[in-house]
């Protein structure tokens, strides 16, 4: 067994003594909306959501039929029992139960507290809703009784220094987490032979046969020394300087101008002092760990031995490491591989050794011992037999439910064609889509501290070429059969880089204009709609339930009879027919958002392929 000795006094601030102080607060003052909605979704009474928003919505209404705009959830709570509610349509009769179940056995809670002990009426609240066995269930379940048997020894205690009463006892606790404190911990008891884990700070003046220091390649927190502001008593406030340089760049979209950041000498003097000072504290850290066991240390950390053993260290400095050393390691482990290799000829108390996986997964754990399955028959005189029962018909119930709709719970009410991709086929491309869901920004990556190369160039991609010429294609004006003199002039409207905007091929896109189709666009300029977007209802087929598909047509032609619709592909490719099949899926799919839109069922699909050694508009069946 392991048992876990936290660092911190946090014994209010544990889930069950939060629950029962809330308790106390809703008994001492109903009218504390914070403490009787906590109360209310506590396991003593599993209050949903929904169920707290419609009474919340239970303002009074008179004889008068006037609202009277009360703010307190208990008034409302009282509202709904009695039928005087704004809205008691939203009060069901099972939530009805609920709300006269609830006021009832608060009322009892109120008037035992007026008569009998905080030790008593706390035991009362035990017992009552069974809450004491409830935390016993959970993991940890003897830590949890144990802060709750505290709190009544607590109030107890309390109550024996002459003070009296659940307000003043409720006032106590709030000041002192108004203050930012706490109650010292429960110490529960460890079982014999356990596994102690601690901090090092814990750890002070204590002594172990054995000890394991975990997670010696942990890099020291150097959060201190790499602010924007670095304070120091004697030296005051270091700063970075940051300067405006101005750049004589011949690429007209290059910055005319760069901020710098450049450190000061009192940055840098604070710099050094706090990382010195950080250094310390965490030598004394490791003399601490090192000193604690009686027989056996053991140190504990990762790495590519490879790499360990290519390191080389300076020679040491009057029988100590090197102060260079002391100050560029970042990690115990660099100290502790560091002491060995320096003084490796001289008598060291302790060995290297390496363990690979294998060595850590061949060793058998063993078989767990199956338990006995508890007969529901056996629970039969047990005064929770009838509510254990209803709970596992519900669990019983929602994990069917769960199965029967797993499709539907998983079901988001947007999806992209990108995201259908995943669940039918074929698969459509998701050229032109935005996925709408939460994404990992882009810039999150390793940090670096080389000096930016501006003259450097990224390398162009397919993307960067896609997007520019759908860009281009959106500019060109239709009023006239574009040429090659018109199509530069639109290409330097495009929001792309110089290296992007050589890649296109405007004697393509010109050609695309004297074929067939692009002569009919050039005839119906006004009937023609570029990047447009649309949004579809479908139905998922997995689990039946509606969705919403959003997406951009890159253009469509509407007729009074038909409605032509293309799309601009610059993949590259060998075989036309290879990006037909490709994308045939998604101009379906386009086709089906117009024919909904518009009412026409005649469409005619044509990709437009500029990725290939000559221009090609094929359509599409």
């Amino acid at each position: 067994p392991v048992v876990s000795d936290g660092g911190e006094d946090n014994y209010l601030q544990s889930v069950e003594v939060m629950v029962m102080l809330d308790t106390l607060r809703t008994i001492n003052n109903p009218l504390n909306d914070y403490a009787l909605v906590a109360l209310l979704k506590s396991p003593m009474f599993t209050f949903t959501e929904d169920e707290l928003a419609r009474l919340a919505l239970q303002k009074k209404v008179t004889e008068a039929n006037h609202v009277v705009h009360q703010e307190n959830l208990y008034e409302k709570l009282k509202n709904a029992l009695s039928g005087h509610g704004q809205h008691p349509e939203l009060i069901t009769p099972p939530l009805l139960k609920k709300i006269q179940q609830f006021q009832e056995i608060l009322l009892d809670w109120r008037e035992f507290a007026k008569i009998n002990s905080l030790y008593d009426l706390l035991w009362k609240i035990y017992q009552d809703r069974f809450y004491y066995d409830y935390v016993g269930a959970l993991p940890n379940g003897a830590g949890r009784q144990a802060n709750l048997y505290a709190l009544t020894l607590r109030a107890n205690d309390y109550e024996k220094m002459s003070f009296k009463g659940l307000s003043r006892f409720i006032g106590m606790i709030d000041k002192i987490l108004e203050t930012q404190n706490d109650l010292a911990s429960v110490v529960v008891a460890a079982p014999k032979h356990a596994v102690r884990l601690m901090t090092v700070h814990k750890s002070k003046g204590l002594e172990f046969k054995y000890v394991f220091l975990l997670n010696m390649d942990k890099a020291f927190n150097r959060k201190d020394s790499s602010s924007a502001l670095i304070f120091n008593r004697q030296n005051g406030i270091g700063i970075k300087y940051v300067a405006d340089v101005a750049v004589d760049a011949a690429d007209e979209l290059a910055p005319n101008h760069v901020r710098l950041s450049i450190d000061t000498l009192p940055y840098v003097q604070n710099e050094r002092e706090i990382h010195l000072a950080s250094i310390s504290e965490q030598m004394r850290l490791l003399y601490v760990a090192m000193t604690r066991a009686e027989r056996k240390l053991y140190l504990v950390g990762k790495g590519r031995q490879e790499s360990l053993e290519k390191k080389t260290f300076p020679a040491p400095e009057n029988g100590r490491l090197a102060a260079s050393i002391r100050r560029t390691m970042t990690s115990f482990q660099d100290w502790i591989w560091a002491l060995q290799t320096v003084f490796k000829n001289d008598d060291l108390t302790f060995s290297t050794r390496f363990v690979m996986d294998s060595d850590l997964t061949s060793e058998k754990i063993g078989q767990l011992k199956l338990k006995e399955r508890i007969v529901e028959e056996n629970l039969a005189h047990n005064r929770q037999s009838e509510d254990i029962r209803r709970a596992l018909d519900i669990l019983e119930n929602v994990d069917r439910l769960n199965t029967q709709y797993r499709a539907a719970i998983h079901l988001p009410s947007v999806r992209t064609p990108s995201q259908i991709k995943k669940f039918y086929e074929p698969v459509i491309d998701t050229d032109g889509v935005e996925i709408m869901e939460k994404k990992t920004p882009d810039f999150i990556g390793k940090t670096s501290f080389e000096l930016p190369d501006f003259a450097k160039k990224a390398p162009v991609t397919g993307a960067q070429i896609g997007s520019a010429v759908h860009e281009l294609m959106q500019r060109i004006p239709l009023d006239q059969a574009p040429t090659i003199v018109i199509l530069r002039k639109v290409l330097k409207q495009v929001q792309a880089e110089e290296s992007v905007k050589k890649k296109i091929d405007l004697q393509k896109i010109a050609g695309f204009f004297e074929t067939e189709l692009g002569q009919l666009l050039l005839k119906q300029a006004d009937k023609v709609y570029r990047e447009a977007p649309f949004a579809m209802l479908k139905q998922d087929q997995a689990s039946g339930q509606d969705f919403v598909v959003r997406g951009i047509l890159d253009g469509y032609l509407l007729l009074a009879d038909r409605i032509v619709l293309f799309d601009y592909k610059t993949d590259q490719y060998t075989n036309p027919s290879e990006l037909v099949e490709r994308y045939q899926a998604q101009l379906s799919l386009y086709a089906e958002a117009l024919r909904r839109s518009y009412g026409i069922e005649k469409i005619e699909k044509y990709l437009v392929l500029l990725g290939g050694v000559q221009l090609q508009v094929v359509k599409v069946d």
